[in-house]
């Protein structure tokens, strides 16, 4: 009987159990697809490094064989490889991170077609990206040059590699542009004799071919090999730094050495883990609270409503338990159902769409979302709390005896309360809106059930829109207001000073030039970070906290930027110990000021400055506004950056983050339509009696749709002047914490994403409120009259 009865009340019921059951959902549905995303990302990961032998340490510098022996024979050293890379062009002039090696023990290939790596076969394993983009399939040749090589390969495999899954031509470029550059590998058995005879012989300084060969007798080219890297594979992950320490005092030629954390891909991949850690918290959070805020209203209201039923079973002679555990199946199997359907589809359809966006942007193999057990953890609580509620509010009710349960209560309202009303300043109001504050002040819970649901809305729409808005304000400050140059030339690290007065004459003299160096803090800890030295006039600038223009650092000093002070607890002042990799001697460096820098966290100086200091100054980068579009090679230019192209990179970046926010924008606007409808149903099922009493006095049904109308609209507007300020609190705080360290963004959020906020939230709310005020007319109005005897 009792189960009739509960099919019966659903039935009866339906449109507000179908809003518990999609609310449920969509909450457990955004929770388990962001979390299984994230989870997914970091698992992919963890066995992508494990299975291909990520290196632990990559030692920088002009290395040989006897360095390989040398870290080789290093307690708690596993393995090392030698690397050259260098920065080669291909027939159609696109670059390619050219990465030539021995073994392919450590950062093993991942082969998605082809053949592994062979030391004795000639060809060329192609970053996959790049051949998808170029149509490039494994059998083709292709051309590679690198300065007085050209090499005409085979490709042998499409690869994926553990310290490549993020890689761009240098710092400036934010995105990957996977169609003009990518990595490759060959064998070392591939580097021409000719090639290596020729940079030995201008280091020698001996031009002529014969009197080289007469001098270097048994003259063997791979043993004069310019590696540029050694990768270590270290035992012991916990004994990491001692290795490094070793290596510092035993390999003279390591200019740095860096732990894999701090390389650029897994800084990348490990910071979009942390970002979505954050997410799971904060959207999927909100989804949450704001769902269950509303199904705690409705349960209440639907098991208060069922007062009379109660009274009845007990005078029928069910015993207490058993009618409780009855009122608590309506919750719990709606919930169950809910949640399973949310499980299912936060993994399928989130969880997937979100890490195939993801994959498209990283080079990792078999990325797959993977269910984490906190997501049942949740539901099972979500479900825990529906069934408590119902739980407390029946208990309450069954305290009574069946007498008094048997009638409708009464509600208790205190006089003072509704006396506001009376006082001469609201006598000038209409009924309606005198109506609707009294109504307001007698249902508080209600009301401030619905103002949390629409405000949460509202909020996540703002923030979701307004993260938008940041990332294209920060590719503005970014290109626009930071770099005022077009073109940006890579000058070749082995430049002579003549060739380098060419391109100043050509292209003009405004340069700059990065660092790699360690910061030593006080108690003798080293940390990596970069010097950008500026010599680039007005084609590099400066900005405040405030986004403003400012000067560059004068020639006594240095400028840290306002995230990495902040971080480091560095003030004005201050004096900060560093020194260059590859020299032991610290410099000592005072703070002058502070400037912002969206991408790049680190220190400035000016030439003059760096020069004070006794360092040579050889620039890395030139600046020019000379138009470029039609040249695609300069002599003792690595590449030519065309700051259009960077833009437009950004431009791909902020399209997939386009796509996950319209997810997040559509869940948002979903659930704040079913909550507002929940709220509607409910405020309208309690004034189902006073508007049958106003009927009787003589109000039309358009002056009662009036009433009903009003309220609504005061709750969302009330909810949209409270949830556009927390969406930009809440935008600005997601880009300071959840941001990784490198950068530094912050909220801006432009008056055209307020306004779609506000008009979008309050549209959403009007149309529920007109479509359920055609309740009016079907008012029943004896049933409605006589249920309250």
């Amino acid at each position: 009987m009792l189960k009739k009865k509960m099919f019966r009340d659903i039935r009866k019921n339906l449109s507000q159990f179908i809003a518990i059951f999609l609310m449920i959902m969509i909450g457990i549905m955004a929770y388990s697809g962001i979390k299984a995303y994230m989870d997914g990302m970091k698992k992919t990961s963890d066995k992508f490094y494990s299975e291909n032998n990520l290196f632990d340490l990559n030692v920088v510098g002009p290395l040989t064989h006897n360095d390989l022996k040398t870290i080789k024979d290093i307690d708690n050293v596993k393995d090392a490889e030698l690397k050259l890379s260098v920065n080669a062009t291909t027939d159609k002039e696109k670059t390619l991170l050219l990465n030539f090696i021995e073994s392919n023990n450590i950062s093993k290939f991942y082969v998605l077609d082809g053949e592994k790596f062979n030391p004795n076969k000639s060809g060329i394993w192609l970053d996959n990206f790049y051949c998808e983009e170029n149509n490039i399939d494994v059998g083709d040749t292709i051309l590679v040059k690198y300065e007085s090589m050209e090499l005409h390969e085979k490709v042998l495999g499409k690869i994926n590699v553990p310290d490549h899954l993020y890689d761009t031509r240098d710092s400036s470029e934010l995105y990957p542009d996977r169609k003009d550059f990518g990595f490759a590998y060959m064998s070392t058995n591939e580097i021409t004799e000719d090639y290596i005879k020729s940079l030995v012989m201008k280091e020698m300084n001996i031009k002529d071919e014969k009197v080289f060969d007469t001098i270097m007798l048994n003259f063997n080219y791979k043993d004069y090999i310019p590696y540029s890297s050694i990768m270590v594979d270290v035992k012991n992950k916990n004994k990491k730094y001692k290795v490094k320490n070793n290596i510092e005092d035993k390999v003279e030629n390591a200019k740095a050495i860096i732990n894999v954390e701090d390389t650029s891909s897994y800084v990348t991949y490990q910071g979009e883990i942390d970002e979505g850690k954050t997410y799971v918290g904060v959207f999927s959070g909100i989804f949450l609270f704001i769902a269950m805020l509303s199904i705690i209203t409705t349960m209440t209201r639907v098991i208060k409503k069922e007062r009379v039923q109660i009274g009845t079973l007990k005078a029928l002679g069910f015993s207490n338990r058993k009618v409780l555990l009855h009122y608590i199946g309506y919750g719990f199997w709606i919930s169950i159902f809910a949640c399973i359907t949310g499980l299912i589809l936060g993994y399928y359809v989130i969880g997937n769409i979100f890490i195939n966006l993801e994959m498209a942007f990283f080079e990792i193999p078999n990325g797959a979302p993977s269910m984490n057990i906190s997501s049942y953890y949740v539901s099972l609580i979500v479900i825990g709390i529906v069934a408590l509620i119902i739980y407390i509010t029946g208990r309450n009710i069954l305290k009574e005896n069946p007498a008094e349960t048997l009638r409708t209560k009464i509600p208790s309202i205190k006089g003072n309360i509704l006396n506001i009303t009376k006082k001469k300043f609201f006598k000038k109001f209409k009924f309606e809106t005198i109506w609707n504050i009294r109504d307001i002040l007698r249902n508080k819970m209600r009301t401030f059930m619905g103002l949390a649901g629409v405000v949460g809305c509202c909020t996540l729409i703002v923030c979701a829109l307004g993260m938008l808005d940041s990332m294209n304000f920060f590719v503005k400050l970014q290109f626009e207001d930071l770099y005022n140059f077009d073109y940006k030339l890579n000058i070749k690290e082995d430049i002579k000073n003549n060739e380098l007065q060419v391109l100043y004459d050509k292209y003009g003299t405004n340069t700059s030039k990065s660092l790699g160096i360690e910061i030593k803090d006080k108690n003798g800890k080293r940390e990596a970070n970069n010097i950008f030295v500026t010599d680039a006039s007005n084609y590099v600038r400066f900005v405040d906290n405030k986004n403003r223009i400012k000067d560059k650092p004068n020639n006594k000093g240095i400028y840290v930027t306002y995230k990495l002070a902040s971080t480091k607890g560095y003030k004005k002042g201050d004096i900060i110990t560093w020194h260059i990799y590859g020299d032991n001697k610290y410099y000592k460096s005072k703070i002058i000021g502070f400037n912002k820098d969206p991408q790049n966290q680190n220190i400035s100086m000016t030439r003059k400055y760096l020069e004070s200091l006794g360092i040579k100054y050889k620039p890395d980068s030139l600046y020019t506004n000379i138009d470029l579009s039609n040249t695609k090679e300069i002599k003792n230019i690595e590449t030519i950056q065309d700051i259009e192209k960077l833009k437009e990179g950004m431009a791909g970046m902020l399209s997939m983050m386009k796509t996950m926010l319209i997810l997040i924008i559509g869940i948002a606007v979903i659930l704040g339509g079913i909550i507002i409808y929940n709220l509607g149903i409910l405020s309208y099922t309690e004034k189902e009696y006073q508007f049958a009493t106003l009927k009787v006095l003589g109000f039309k049904d358009k002056q009662i749709k009036n009433i009903f109308i009003k309220q609504n609209n005061w709750i969302a507007i009330i909810s949209i002047i409270l949830g556009l300020p927390m969406g930009f609190y809440l935008t600005d705080w997601l880009f300071k914490t959840a941001i990784e360290e490198h950068y530094d963004f912050g909220a801006y959020i432009t008056l055209r994403t307020y306004i779609i906020s506000a008009i979008g939230t309050f549209i959403v709310s009007y149309l529920v409120s007109k479509f359920l005020a055609r309740k009016v007319k079907k008012i029943d109005m004896v049933t409605s009259l006589k249920g309250n005897e």
